[in-house]
């Protein structure tokens, strides 16, 4: 066994997840867009809530939470965060407390995740019109107020990008190698999301330390290529002080971080990933929303068909399926 394998085996985590989840061909998509080999990770299927990529981060994080016996998790950010929902949807398999803390106004009408949220039963503090600095703030305050009330809170940070939760997609590595090797797939290129950087450290130190399996293509839904490139870094350095164990190379060595589809950011379609979500569907039978993976899509159609790769290559799915539900 790997030596970073034999490291997670030993580190704290909560099982949420039927892993492996799903690698399988997109036979249809290769036919529509005449390319042999296209596969999907299904990181949609992870079993809680609407599922997700954060259930692997959570499996990390709030298994350090359990250890140090915590039993209220606060976790923030905006109406339709899919962490919020996945956070909650994992502690209530878990017999934890939740309390979500969103920017935005409540609405008379619940859609989307705030739907989930409400039959999930969680606690959610709706704060009106203020950015992320006064969110968190609040979910600070929050914190303190219950330590001091003897509750041992823990706090799910940063949308779960820190180097505890990338360790979710470092162990993400192992799988897919062992997926390949069954499928007797030699080479692959993965085609991922770049928000804040979360899912994408984890990869790409997953994949650095285990030999560089796969080749990394990160497509940003955000950030142009320079500041998610230093997200991403300042996480891959997070989990080296984890695990002890380098990832020997930059990262602008280790992965090719594409920008050139964000359009106007977060949470703002392009014409082409607007397109993107009903030709997935109706080719494939599977949803995707707006947020992060249909850019991933439209970058790796564009790449296809440019010929900046050949090969097999991978769609790594995120999930956000419960958000699709309130962006039309």
């Amino acid at each position: 066994m790997h030596l970073l394998e034999t490291f997670l085996e030993k580190t704290e985590r909560v099982p949420l997840m039927p892993a492996p989840t799903p690698l399988h061909r997109l036979h249809r998509l290769e036919e529509q867009w005449r390319y042999p080999g296209i596969y999907i990770k299904r990181d949609d299927m992870t079993g809680i809530g609407p599922g997700g990529n954060k259930i692997r981060s959570l499996e990390y994080i709030l298994g350090e939470a359990v250890k140090e016996g915590s039993r209220t998790i606060l976790a923030a950010g905006p109406a339709q965060s899919n962490l919020c929902t996945l956070t909650a949807a994992a502690c209530a398999k878990l017999g934890l407390d939740c309390e979500l803390v969103h920017n935005g106004t409540e609405p008379e009408k619940k859609e989307g995740n705030l739907l989930l949220n409400r039959i999930l039963g969680v606690k959610s503090h709706f704060l009106g019109d203020v950015d992320s600095d006064a969110r968190n703030a609040f979910v600070e305050e929050l914190f303190e107020k219950y330590r001091r009330d003897g509750k041992n809170p823990y706090v799910v940070r940063n949308g779960a990008t820190t180097g505890r939760g990338a360790l979710g997609y470092t162990a993400a590595v192992p799988e897919l190698m062992k997926q390949c090797k069954e499928q007797g797939i030699s080479t692959m290129t993965i085609f991922a999301p770049g928000g804040n950087g979360g899912v994408a450290a984890g990869l790409v130190y997953g994949n650095a330390v285990m030999g560089n399996p796969f080749r990394i293509v990160i497509v940003s839904v955000e950030d142009d290529r320079e500041n998610l490139g230093r997200h991403i870094a300042d996480t891959v350095r997070e989990v080296e002080e984890i695990t002890g164990i380098p990832a020997g190379k930059p990262v602008e060595e280790l992965c090719f971080i594409e920008d050139g589809f964000r359009g106007r950011g977060w949470g703002a379609n392009t014409s082409e990933s607007a397109k993107e979500i009903f030709s997935f569907a109706r080719a494939e039978g599977i949803f995707i929303e707006n947020i992060y993976n249909s850019k991933v899509l439209v970058g790796m159609r564009d790449w296809l068909e440019k010929g900046k790769t050949e090969g097999p290559v991978c769609y790594l799915h995120t999930g956000g399926f419960g958000s699709l539900f309130a962006q039309y």
